[in-house]
């Protein structure tokens, strides 16, 4: 669905199901020069068990009107102004890689509506190579390719995922190049210069929990375990066999992970 934040045209799909601010809300937030796309399965299973769903493309992303965001606290306000435009309450905060970095600041700062945020595959910060922020903004065909192949695992590499016939590593092409050459080139400095993730953890208090991939070659276990020693007492889930991109490639395994949780902590009536 179209609606406008801040004057400007911007877009979330919502699961297959209409908008309706009156459920508990769960929105997704997804990981640099990615979209709404991503989260397919997974906004469609919690739109039809009654919940309202936000997938939303950030600013110069996909179907929403640019700029893009130069930073990760300016994307934790937008996202502040789409929950407020749409007037949506008790919220979930499901998020992956450069958009956990995004809940971190966005729950940290704006609690009053949040029941729950699921952060996946990340850490406290997201440092970036030099080099691939280089390639983002001169030659984004090589920096899509280097994000495929670190990204996935080997259910990626071998088309191991749940739809027949479906290639995730084409797929995470085909999205990236909607949004290069500014989209994906700046939100990669957004996540090189965010510093803030140790402060943003701190004030974390609504119920979280961390799910990281053990094969994860973007945001190692390390950085994970990073963050879920600055967070409260989060509930911690490992998926050993996954790379970066778990809910693409474990969807099944996350999607039973995000429902005990958000079933728990936000329930639909």
């Amino acid at each position: 669905m179209y609606f406008e934040v801040n004057g400007k045209k911007a877009f979330a799909s919502t699961g297959g199901k209409a908008f309706d601010p009156a459920k508990p809300v769960v929105i997704f937030l997804n990981g640099s020069g990615l979209d709404h796309t991503f989260w397919g399965l997974h906004s469609r299973f919690f739109a039809f068990r009654q919940y309202g769903v936000l997938c939303p493309d950030y600013p110069g992303h996909s179907h929403s009107d640019g700029p893009a965001l130069e930073s990760i606290e300016e994307m934790g306000d937008w996202t502040n102004d789409v929950i407020e435009t749409l007037d949506a309450n008790n919220i979930s905060v499901v998020a992956h890689s450069q958009g956990c970095l995004v809940a971190l600041e966005y729950v940290s700062r704006y609690p009053d509506r949040v029941k729950s945020v699921s952060f996946v595959a990340s850490g406290l910060a997201t440092p970036v190579n030099a080099a691939l922020i280089d390639a983002a903004e001169n030659n984004p065909d090589a920096a899509i390719g280097m994000m495929i192949s670190w990204g996935f695992g080997s259910a990626g590499h071998l088309h191991q995922g749940p739809i027949p016939g479906n290639s995730m590593l084409a797929g995470g092409c085909m999205i990236m190049g909607r949004n290069v050459p500014t989209g994906l080139a700046t939100d990669l400095k957004a996540c090189n210069a965010y510093r803030n993730g140790k402060a943003a953890a701190a004030a974390v208090r609504c119920p979280h929990q961390v799910v990281l991939a053990g094969k994860d070659r973007m945001a190692p276990r390390k950085a994970g375990m990073e963050l879920v020693e600055h967070l409260d007492g989060p509930e911690l889930a490992i998926i050993e066999d996954s790379g970066h991109m778990i809910p693409q490639e474990a969807p099944n395994r996350l999607r039973k992970l995000l429902h005990g949780f958000i079933f728990t902590n936000n329930p639909a009536r």
